[in-house]
């Protein structure tokens, strides 16, 4: 399926969208190749269409790259040595807490992980060797919609940065520690960070890439569909 988003007086960019959804995976280990800031901004330019309530656009993006990620990557991989506990912003639940199904997800990707399993924390210490990443927040006091919101935007990131062959990695690590990030990007308490998305190009080679799979449920498992009313 061929679409075509235009955004005022900027070209148009093709691209097939069910290949961009089926090409874009979590990624936890990129490769040292920069990704130019033209690109970067062409993405959330397109991203900037998602849908917004009441076209609030709550949002606000801080990108992360060069000697200022260098810095942040550096300090939080000496608070990960130290044991230090992340304090995100938003609080995270214990898995006994999420819902039947979704515990019976997470149980089965963390069986599936085999081998891999200690390969991921030394990737995530290196906040995944990303050449950039987005931080992505919301006002203190926002509106539940604005989490709405703040998700499509998120999803039309990882699908502009798919459709230009880059690979993404949305993570919790990468707002692991408010504090840090407050200090380095000069964040205002005001601001809640919401989420991180690192970007850049997949390194192939790397085991870390190569044995974490994952599957989604059969679509009926998800679906309901409801065509008559009851009892007519």
């Amino acid at each position: 399926m061929g679409v075509q988003f235009r955004i005022k007086q900027r070209s148009v960019f093709k691209l097939d969208l069910t290949q961009a959804i089926k090409n874009r995976h979590s990624v936890r280990q990129f490769t040292d190749e920069k990704v130019p800031l033209a690109t970067i901004k062409a993405i959330l330019q397109d991203a900037q269409l998602a849908p917004s309530w009441v076209n609030s656009q709550p949002y606000q993006v801080h990108l992360l790259m060069g000697d200022a990620l260098e810095a942040v990557r550096t300090a939080q991989a000496q608070l990960e040595k130290a044991g230090t506990k992340g304090t995100p912003d938003v609080p995270v639940m214990g898995r006994q807490h999420w819902s039947p199904q979704a515990q019976r997800n997470m149980a089965a990707w963390t069986a599936g992980l085999g081998n891999a399993a200690p390969l991921m924390a030394p990737a995530a210490a290196q906040l995944y060797h990303a050449p950039a990443i987005l931080y992505l927040t919301l006002p203190t006091g926002y509106s539940d919609w604005s989490l709405y919101d703040l998700g499509a935007f998120g999803e039309s990131i990882l699908l502009g940065a798919s459709a230009r062959g880059l690979a993404t990695m949305t993570a919790y690590q990468l707002i692991k520690y408010p504090q840090l990030l407050r200090q380095h990007l000069n964040i205002s308490a005001a601001q809640q960070i919401i989420i991180g998305i690192a970007i850049g190009k997949e390194d192939p080679a790397a085991a870390v890439n190569t044995q974490i799979k994952t599957t989604r449920m059969p679509l009926d498992a998800i679906l309901t569909v409801h065509e008559h009313l009851p009892n007519s």
